[in-house]
């Protein structure tokens, strides 16, 4: 178990910084033209916050020999199919493919999705009451990863929003909206872990983790400031620019489909 934890979240803190990097790249290469992207620059800060955290316990996990909770293994397990495909979705897009799938009508795996995730949560919750008291000897070291169970919650709740507004007018969903929907609300349940394994001791305070999760709580603070303002059209990004709001509910399944993204959050939260 210990090498299964350190390597997912090696591995995952690596996704994390390419993430950031792809994103770096296009603003760069799309910045004449485009302009500031605020989602661009949200999810760059992001990337570099939360990759670092997971690298960061991997190596502690893996290089130190520090405990490995089964519920850090089942939580990092379950958040990789979603970063996996949005990685992928992302690497496609950033070499000029589509970026994106269409996903029509309702299949039964994406009714049951809101399900699953209630059962998760439920689960974690209910290991944790029952393994008993916790101390506040390393809060300081879970309180940012507690704020971020609650902050990546709100992301992924205007995510999700999104993905049912736009479902009717096009028809079906966005492979890569729904992926990124499950991203937040799955690495927020990952960060609860860990504040989890914090207070029970099993996780020792270091300041690796003190500054990197700390830093987290603005960028995600930001993160979800920008995705709030793109929800309820108060912000303007690259999106709007590439489809104007009038024509953007009506925008075609051939469109979905075939046109590449050239933002990293293509129909996914405006």
């Amino acid at each position: 178990m210990i090498a299964a934890v350190a390597t997912l979240n090696i591995v995952l803190g690596l996704v994390y910084f390419q993430y950031g990097t792809m994103t770096a790249i296009e603003l760069r290469r799309n910045w004449r033209e485009m302009g500031l992207s605020r989602f661009g620059i949200a999810w760059i800060l992001m990337a570099f916050t939360c990759g670092p955290h997971h690298f960061v316990h991997g190596i502690h996990v893996a290089a130190e020999g520090r405990a490995a909770g089964g519920l850090d293994l089942l939580a990092t397990l379950i958040a990789v199919p979603a970063g996996v495909t949005w990685f992928l979705l992302r690497v496609e897009a950033f070499r000029g493919g589509r970026g994106d799938r269409f996903v029509p009508g309702s299949p039964a795996w994406v009714l049951a999705l809101p399900t699953l995730l209630a059962v998760y949560v439920t689960v974690i919750c209910m290991t944790i009451a029952a393994r008993g008291s916790l101390g506040a000897g390393a809060i300081a070291m879970a309180l940012p990863n507690l704020l971020l169970v609650v902050i990546y919650g709100c992301v992924g709740f205007y995510v999700a929003r999104t993905q049912i507004h736009n479902r009717r007018p096009l028809g079906g969903w966005s492979l890569s909206g729904l992926s990124l929907a499950a991203i937040f609300p799955t690495c927020g349940a990952m960060h609860g872990v860990f504040a989890f394994y914090a207070l029970s001791g099993v996780y020792a305070l270091d300041a690796h983790h003190l500054v990197v999760d700390w830093l987290s709580v603005p960028a995600g603070l930001y993160f979800l400031y920008v995705v709030r303002s793109l929800y309820r059209g108060s912000a303007t990004d690259w999106n709007r620019m590439r489809a104007p709001r009038a024509a953007k509910a009506q925008r075609s399944r051939a469109q979905l489909v075939d046109e590449p993204a050239i933002a990293p959050y293509s129909h996914t939260v405006v």
